[in-house]
């Protein structure tokens, strides 16, 4: 049964650092097997933004519904999927949900937090973003962002206690608990 694992939480959090260390240790694992997809809503909507289609400062939405499109995709014909994305509200929230229980795939709804305010915000002020015309937040962005908590998630995970390979390995586990 395929798999739709979302990774969330507010920006700077370590949600890329988590994915990457996610998809190394599932392919040190099973060399020989198909990777999970990964999906990542600030490269969709960059690239929204760069064909003019999305213009800065609108609303995300866009992103998430596009990235949902391509999940299912994936999902149905076997594949499984890691979407990396804020997720910041029931509505998104929800759309993961229904993209997994469409396709008749597992889902794990994973939020990561930093609650050490000072290393959060010195990851916000320092990281450099890998995809090209990106502006990434500030930390008084990363403060204002509307962000709903998720007491619902089947894993909170909070990055200033682990490091991206421990919550990785947590990650993966949990993931392979249905299989």
């Amino acid at each position: 049964m395929a798999t739709l694992t979302v990774v969330g939480g507010l920006p700077a959090v370590g949600k890329t650092t988590v994915c990457r260390e996610i998809l190394r240790l599932r392919a040190e694992a099973r060399p020989q097997s198909r990777p999970p997809t990964w999906l990542r809503i600030d490269s969709i909507e960059q690239a929204l933004r760069d064909s003019g289609e999305m213009l800065p400062g609108m609303p995300a939405g866009a992103g998430y519904y596009a990235a949902a499109a391509v999940a299912r995709d994936v999902l149905a014909s076997g594949g499984d999927v890691l979407v990396e994305c804020v997720n910041p509200l029931p509505l998104t929230r929800s759309l993961w949900e229904e993209t997994a229980s469409d396709l008749g795939a597992r889902y794990l709804a994973v939020e990561l937090t930093c609650s050490d305010t000072a290393e959060h915000r010195r990851r916000a002020q320092q990281r450099v973003s890998d995809i090209k015309g990106l502006e990434l937040p500030d930390w008084r962005a990363v403060q204002h962002r509307d962000y709903a908590p998720w007491p619902e998630a089947d894993l909170r995970l909070d990055t200033a206690r682990l490091t991206a390979l421990e919550a990785a390995r947590v990650v993966i586990r949990a993931g392979s608990a249905g299989s």
